[in-house]
C-alpha cells in the first residue's frame, strides 16, 4: 500500500482538490448543492494522480540510477501494472466528471491531454513547465465552469490565467535544480520569485466576480495572498550562488503556495460557504504534511 501511495503522490492530492474547491465556490458565490462539486473534485483527483503515475512510468528507466527506491525501479509495482493505472485514472477522470455537467467533462478532458502529453512527449524547457501551467490551470477553470453553470468568459478568466502564470514560473524554478551554475544564473532564480510573488497577490481579484456585502473578505484574501508573497520575496534576497539545495527549498516554498493561492480565491466568494471552503483549503497543510510521512512524494 505505501509503494502504491508513494506511486500516486497522495500527499499532493489536497492541492488538486482545493483547485476545483476554489473554482466552484468562487464561481457560484456559495457552495453549491448537490454531489456535482463532489464529483468533479473525484474526477480532478483522478486525472491528477493518473499523470503523476504516468510520469513515474515514462522515467522509470532513468529513476533505475538516480531515484531506484522510487516504487518502479524498485521492483515494487511492476512498470505494467502502472501504465495500466495511470491510463485508466486518467481516461476516468472525464467520465466521472460527466455526473457534474458535459462543459467540466470537457475541462477534465482537456486537463488530461495536456497531462498525457507532459508524461509522454513534451517535456521541453518551456513546453513542459507550459503544459503543467495549463493543467492546474485547467483546474481551477473547472471549477469554475460549474460554479457559474456556462462558458468562461470575462473577469472569470482573471482566476485560472492568474494561477497557471503562478505554476508556469515555479516549473521554471523547479527546472533549475539540475542545471549548471552558469545556467542557474542565466534564469536568475530570485526574479522568478519576484514574478511568482507578484502573481500571487493577483488571486484576491476573484473578489471582482461577485459583488461583495462585506470587504472582510476580500482584506483577508489580501492579506492571505500578500504574507505568501512575502515570503517568497524574502526568499529571493538569498545572496551568493544558488545551490541545487537552495533550489529545491525555495521550489518547496513555492509550491506550498499553491494552497494559499486557492484559499485567497476562494474567501473572495460570497456567504459563510467563503470562510468555510478556505479554512478547509488550508487543512490541506497539515494533511499533505501527515501524508508526507507515509507517502514520500519524491
Amino acid at each position: 500500500m505505501r509503494a502504491l501511495g508513494r506511486l500516486l503522490r497522495l500527499s499532493l492530492a489536497p492541492t488538486a482538490a482545493a483547485d476545483i474547491a476554489a473554482g466552484v465556490v468562487a464561481g457560484a458565490g456559495r457552495w453549491p448543492r448537490g454531489s456535482e462539486p463532489f464529483l468533479l473534485i473525484l474526477a480532478s483527483l483522478s486525472v491528477y494522480h493518473g499523470g503523476m503515475v504516468l510520469n513515474d512510468w515514462r522515467d522509470r528507466r532513468g529513476d533505475r540510477l538516480d531515484r531506484p527506491d522510487r516504487p518502479i525501479p524498485s521492483g515494487r509495482i511492476t512498470p505494467a501494472a502502472a501504465l495500466i493505472l495511470g491510463s485508466s485514472l486518467l481516461a476516468a477522470g472525464p467520465l466521472i466528471a460527466l455526473g457534474a455537467s458535459r462543459p467540466c467533462a470537457a475541462a477534465i478532458g482537456g486537463i488530461a491531454l495536456a497531462a498525457l502529453l507532459y508524461d509522454l512527449l513534451l517535456r521541453g524547457a518551456w513546453l513542459g513547465p507550459g503544459l503543467l501551467a495549463c493543467c492546474r490551470g485547467g483546474n481551477l477553470a473547472a471549477g469554475l465552469v460549474l460554479g457559474t453553470g456556462g462558458i468562461l468568459a470575462g473577469p472569470t478568466l482573471i482566476p485560472p490565467i492568474s494561477y497557471a502564470a503562478y505554476v508556469f514560473t515555479v516549473s521554471r524554478l523547479a527546472r533549475l535544480e539540475d542545471a549548471d551554475l552558469e545556467h542557474r544564473r542565466r534564469a536568475n532564480p530570485a526574479l522568478l520569485l519576484v514574478i511568482a510573488a507578484f502573481v500571487l497577490v493577483l488571486a484576491p481579484c476573484a473578489g471582482f466576480l461577485h459583488p461583495l456585502e462585506s470587504r472582510e473578505r476580500l482584506w483577508a484574501a489580501l492579506a492571505l495572498a500578500g504574507a505568501g508573497a512575502a515570503g517568497l520575496i524574502q526568499a529571493a534576497r538569498h545572496t551568493g550562488t544558488w545551490s541545487g539545495s537552495d533550489l529545491t527549498w525555495a521550489t518547496g516554498l513555492a509550491l506550498r503556495r499553491l494552497l494559499v493561492f486557492t484559499a485567497a480565491v476562494a474567501l473572495c466568494a460570497g456567504g459563510s460557504a467563503a470562510w468555510i471552503v478556505a479554512g478547509a483549503i488550508l487543512c490541506g497543510y497539515p494533511i499533505s504534511y501527515v501524508l508526507r510521512g507515509v507517502f514520500p512524494p519524491s
